[in-house]
């Protein structure tokens, strides 16, 4: 398997008072949310951190595209190196998420990727449909009022929006350890289950928006008898502890039929623990990746739709390929 192909292995794998209320959530929610789940690029074709519900709202569904491009590999030593001449590395992604209102502060979401892989390296040629991992969350609402204000008055004025969550990673994808897999060309997933712990907390004060979102994942350890199709001796594998950390800042243009327009700059560092064999370290594992995005989000005057773009550039990483991620998408919301 040549360098690159390791690293791919790692990396694909609604007008009254309330009604304005509302409104008022919904803009600030939107506002730093937006660019917040789509931040990072989706490791291993796994879903991304899905959607978060607006709290005056029911239920609300997401769609967007993918295009991620590959463009050389970090070393562990984290020296870059390129791909030979005449590759072209892409994975594309069509995101599928809906979330759901449990109670008045507890919400759950769902996402699922359909992953195409279209790859040519070393004079090989690979094109590979599926899906991608999917992903299970629940998210508790640590506040009970609006926490976007418009001007400082009081040390209330101050409060941020607290989120506290957690989720779970489905090995919906294909992976290294899967049938009719040849090579990591192949892989739209990463073979394990994932646990993470979740928090988001976000403070608006129009036009100005700060936030920062942060998880802490730990891999299911399981058995492995096959790797690319291939019969092997029996091991257990578990994968590395997972950390993501994004800050984020954003400024929102109110136009005049009181629509929105939304920008967003942020800040990922992602990393991933060394694997281990039978309970030993395997020292060539674990990866680094830290990102920089700029996401515009477009918010209907209803607040009901939102359309969004980004684009998010791999700046520097260990044993991890570079990436440019171009992100389209749409969100609506309904309320019951």
């Amino acid at each position: 398997m040549n360098p690159t192909q390791q690293v791919m292995d790692i990396s694909r794998n609604s007008f009254a008072p309330f009604k304005r209320v509302s409104r008022i959530f919904l803009s600030c929610i939107i506002t730093v949310f937006s660019s917040l789940s789509i931040a990072a690029s989706c490791c291993g074709g796994g879903a991304s951190t899905g959607v978060i519900l607006p709290k005056f709202n029911d239920a609300m569904w997401d769609v967007s595209l993918d295009n991620e491009s590959y463009n050389g590999y970090w070393t562990q030593q984290g020296n870059h190196q390129n791909d030979p001449a005449g590759s072209e590395l892409i994975q594309r992604r069509i995101n599928l998420s809906y979330a759901h209102r449990l109670g008045e502060q507890w919400q759950m979401n769902a996402s699922i990727p359909i992953v195409d892989n279209q790859n040519q390296y070393s004079g090989e040629n690979s094109s590979v449909q599926g899906i991608g991992d999917g992903q299970i969350s629940l998210w508790y609402e640590a506040f009970e009022r609006v926490t976007c204000v418009y001007k400082i008055t009081s040390w209330q004025s101050l409060q941020p929006s607290l989120y506290f969550g957690t989720s779970l990673t489905l090995p919906t994808g294909i992976s290294a350890y899967s049938d009719r897999v040849d090579n990591s060309f192949d892989i739209t997933g990463r073979g394990f289950y994932r646990w993470d712990a979740n928090m988001i907390i976000e403070k608006t004060v129009y036009p100005f928006s700060l936030g920062w979102k942060g998880s802490y994942g730990v891999h299911w350890k399981r058995p492995v008898n096959q790797e690319y199709g291939n019969a092997i001796t029996p091991y257990e594998k578990q994968l590395g502890d997972r950390s993501v950390s994004t800050f984020s800042a954003a400024y929102t243009w109110f136009l005049p039929r009181l629509d929105m327009i939304t920008a967003t700059l942020s800040h990922t560092q992602l990393k991933e623990g060394k694997s281990t064999y039978d309970n030993e370290p395997d020292l060539s594992s674990g990866f680094s990746k830290n990102t920089l995005g700029l996401a515009l989000a477009y918010n209907s005057p209803l607040r009901d739709w939102l359309i969004k773009l980004s684009y998010n550039q791999a700046e520097s990483g260990e044993n991890y390929p570079k990436t440019q991620v171009l992100s389209m998408g749409v969100s609506h919301v309904y309320s019951f």
